[in-house]
């Protein structure tokens, strides 16, 4: 049986390629954390793990516990760091699943640590920083509560200590090397309470390409693995996009000079038009904003997208690509 022929293309090779192209930049002992968190950006979490896993990665990061369950149900049997730690109640889950995760209060260690006894287990963890995005971790100028509850655990081990970056794809570095200041000195804290602080990471793909002197930390790619870099004006190396987004052309007709296309005839033609409809819209993800500013390709020449963007559908003007037919692939994000 047939069906709407729109769908998306994911190239796992350029995945690995950028994979790896970032990890040329770590220094010695350094790693890098692939992010493979809200379904690997979109990419499908389960077969880019398993890419990944293939070119060499030995752990990968997720934002929520769910997205670790997915991974540990497909096989991915590697290091699955949880970013955004356990909610309450999930306790249980990280350690069933042999989950690393995230903390950063003295009460998500103290839950974690009665989860563990539970269950007669040990559990990695990674104390979270939070330097500057005011989000989620403890403040690295009051880090004494969660540093007490680490040192007193004796399930919940600590094995790794990391931030995140507010602002590191902006040219003024000011705020990055702030809250790197600030991380170090949360770090030396660390020690000083006696406690190993594990592997550090801090770079996110901001950090990682655009500050060399973050590179000798583990780094934690997300967006740039998929091969979109932060500011890639100034990135020091190429990335390869691996997704493409395309569907095909389900009809063309003439709309003469004053007809109007979509909603609110926010396109009106001012000559003889072929528009071409195509099978997307915004309940497919394509942004409603992009009406009268986005262009598809059709037959290796642009077509921009006329009037509104419709929930299933959106028109684009094919008249100077006299060629088109209906049938033909139109891509939408990608390249021809």
């Amino acid at each position: 049986m047939g069906g709407r022929p729109t769908w998306a293309e994911v190239d796992l090779g350029a995945i690995a390629d950028n994979y790896g192209a970032l990890g040329s930049l770590l220094g010695p002992g350094a790693r890098l954390i692939p992010v493979v968190k809200a379904d690997a950006y979109g990419h499908g979490a389960v077969e880019v793990a398993r890419a990944l896993a293939a070119a060499g990665a030995s752990i990968f990061a997720v934002a929520l516990v769910e997205e670790a369950a997915v991974l540990r149900e497909a096989g991915t049997s590697g290091e699955i760091l949880v970013l955004q730690g356990a909610w309450p109640g999930q306790e249980g889950e990280v350690v069933r699943r042999r989950l690393t995760l995230a903390l950063g209060s003295a009460e998500a260690v103290a839950r974690l640590e009665r989860a563990c006894t539970e269950a007669g287990s040990e559990i990695p963890v990674h104390l979270k920083i939070d330097t500057g995005m005011t989000r989620l971790g403890a403040p690295h100028d009051a880090l004494g509560p969660a540093l007490d509850a680490l040192a007193a655990a004796r399930r919940a081990r600590l094995a790794g200590t990391f931030t995140h970056f507010a602002c590191a794809e902006e040219e003024d570095r000011a705020f990055t090397l702030a809250q790197l200041r600030r991380f170090e000195a949360a770090v030396a804290a660390v020690r000083g309470r006696g406690l190993d602080p594990g592997e550090l990471h801090l770079a996110n793909s901001a950090g990682l390409l655009h500050h060399p002197e973050l590179r000798r930390f583990s780094a934690r790619p997300g967006i740039a693995l998929y091969g979109y870099a932060p500011a890639p004006e100034r990135a020091p190396l190429a990335l390869r996009p691996a997704l493409q987004l395309k569907t095909r052309i389900g009809r063309i007709v003439e709309a003469p000079a004053g007809a109007s296309i979509g909603y609110n005839r926010r396109f009106v033609a001012q000559r003889t038009t072929r528009a071409a409809t195509l099978g997307i819209g915004y309940a497919d993800g394509y942004r409603r904003a992009l009406a009268g500013h986005a262009r598809a390709i059709v037959r290796g020449a642009w077509a921009p997208v006329l009037g509104a963007v419709s929930m299933d559908l959106i028109v684009v003007d094919v008249t100077d690509i006299p060629e088109a037919r209906e049938g033909d692939e139109a891509v939408l994000l990608g390249t021809s």
